[in-house]
């Protein structure tokens, strides 16, 4: 099976770190594989340090990007790819130019919500292009059916997944915190990932003003290419509340397994996330979680039986959950099977195990 994978970002997010993650297990999984990327982008030196193999792209045009498409076209007839694989919406109409009539499956990864309807004429014949929209949660699913042309035979559902590392025994805590220069005598609640308004970092700080005897443990950087420096909005917040010497720091990291073992509570206080990894690394880990009760997350807590559900936005609620955090459910190892890599390669090698689409 010969596999494209596809991005034009110039970004280090969830949607490229999880198309570089596919790529390695399908070509473990014995696929071949070949990484088209733009040149000097975050995913083209990872994908280099990787050892894929990997090519440079131009960012093409978002719209009518016919020349782009002509050249990838070329590309795929000579290597005669079985599938395109994309996760990005900005590469669609760019996927769909080139796949058109050529017999190679054009695969979709979902990464974001589709919240608002996608259906003009131009949306219908790109949408009738993909053969495999791949969800990962039944709630996007519906959303999909509900504001898009795609039909149901197009569309499956295979859970995002994380290596089998996760699941094994974590760090002990008291290591963890000595790692991160953390009290061991503290309750401390983690919250990874960008530094961003719409990721409730500020909800976590309101929540801490109730919860006094509550410590923070933040992980990340600002968004990229970002005029406004969250960071320093934060850090004033903080100050402003008199909070601040109870919220440790640290830039982005790669690997966050210790992080999660120095932590208490995981919270998610994102106001509406697609899937969130970082929910699913802490599950993994074995950290309680309390999330907000919107996009992909409940569906993830399996509806409060993996963790507990808030309001989005609601520090008095947060505050109120990190006070009963001893009850919050954690899932046990047989709950998250469907989240092993071994599960999700063994689904996407069947689903793409198929013959090649015909040429029209």
């Amino acid at each position: 099976m010969k596999l494209v994978f596809l991005s034009s970002s110039t970004g280090w997010g969830g949607l490229e770190q999880n198309l570089l993650r596919y790529a390695e297990w399908m070509q473990e999984a014995g696929a071949t594989v070949t990484v088209l990327t733009v040149s000097h982008s975050p995913l083209h030196q990872k994908a280099q340090a990787a050892g894929l193999p990997l090519e440079s792209i131009v960012r093409q045009n978002r719209h009518l990007p016919w020349r782009a498409a002509l050249h990838l076209r070329s590309r795929l007839k000579e290597v005669n790819a079985d599938v395109l694989w994309i996760r990005d919406p900005r590469d669609l109409p760019l996927a769909a130019l080139a796949v058109y009539g050529m017999p190679c499956r054009l695969v979709f990864q979902q990464g974001m919500q589709i919240d608002r309807p996608k259906k003009k004429p131009w949306h219908r014949w790109r949408f009738a292009q993909i053969d495999h929209w791949v969800t990962p949660l039944k709630v996007l699913e519906v959303e999909v059916l509900k504001n898009t042309p795609l039909k149901p035979h197009q569309i499956s559902q295979i859970p995002l997944a994380l290596d089998p590392q996760w699941f094994a025994p974590s760090k002990k805590k008291a290591d963890s915190r000595k790692e991160f220069d953390i009290p061991s005598d503290v309750k401390l609640v983690g919250l990874f990932g960008r530094l961003d308004p719409l990721k409730g970092q500020d909800v976590l700080f309101a929540a801490l003003e109730i919860a006094s005897d509550w410590h923070a443990f933040i992980i990340g950087s600002n968004t990229a290419n970002e005029a406004e420096d969250w960071s320093e909005r934060l850090r004033k917040d903080a100050e402003q509340r008199g909070i601040s010497d109870r919220i440790h720091w640290h830039g982005q990291m790669e690997s966050l397994q210790s992080a999660y073992a120095a932590c208490d509570v995981y919270a998610m206080c994102s106001a509406s996330e697609t899937f969130g990894m970082v929910t699913l690394e802490a599950l993994a880990s074995g950290i309680p979680v309390i999330g907000t009760d919107a996009g992909g997350t409940p569906e993830l807590l399996g509806q409060g039986a993996h963790g507990t559900l808030i309001p989005p936005r609601s520090p008095d609620a947060l505050a109120r959950a990190l006070k009963h955090h001893n009850v919050i459910p954690v899932p046990s190892q047989n709950d998250l099977v469907q989240f092993h890599k071994k599960a999700a390669v063994e689904s996407w090698l069947k689903l793409l195990g198929g013959p090649r689409r015909p040429a029209s």
